[in-house]
């Protein structure tokens, strides 16, 4: 009886509305900032984790509809345990757990693929996975987006920070 309860709230808690973004059911950037906390502070204690931003294009050049499909798209092929949050206009962030950088590539290219398949034309990926002893939680996130600034200049494709 406890454990459907602890179901229950748990499918409860993650559909929160203070926590998903209503265009495409994904997290939010609240629920990203939340959970990223907690994962760099585990990373200290020896659990793997790398963050993949990606990028459907120019912001002034993406409607909602795409937004809406590419977060569908993320959605579909990426884990359960994995978070995948909607951050800012067709910018996405997908924190994938337990995950190193090779690991990382095959979702990319996973993620890739099924946008090719739906005709969403191309995105950009920068990927940075959790060291040790990395600078602070901001120093992860800036590798990861410079790594996209890359990837975004060079066309789309993946990039490692």
């Amino acid at each position: 009886m406890l454990s459907e309860d602890y179901a229950r709230a748990r499918r409860e808690a993650v559909r929160h509305p203070a926590l998903v973004d209503p265009l495409t059911g994904l997290a939010n950037r609240l629920c990203f900032d939340l959970v990223y906390n907690y994962f760099f502070e585990a990373g200290d204690r020896g659990m793997t984790f790398t963050v993949m931003l990606l990028s459907g294009g120019p912001v002034d050049e993406i409607s909602d509809a795409r937004i809406k499909s590419i977060g569908e798209v993320v959605a579909s092929t990426t884990r359960t345990a994995d978070l995948a949050s909607h951050v800012a206009e067709g910018h996405y962030v997908v924190l994938l757990v337990g995950t190193n950088l090779p690991g990382s590539r095959i979702v990319a290219d996973r993620i890739e693929m099924a946008l090719d398949r739906e005709d969403l034309g191309p995105a950009s990926f920068g990927v940075a996975a959790f060291a040790s002893h990395p600078k602070d939680s901001t120093a992860l996130l800036e590798a990861a987006e410079n790594a996209l600034l890359a990837a975004e200049s060079a066309g789309g494709g993946v990039e490692f920070g």
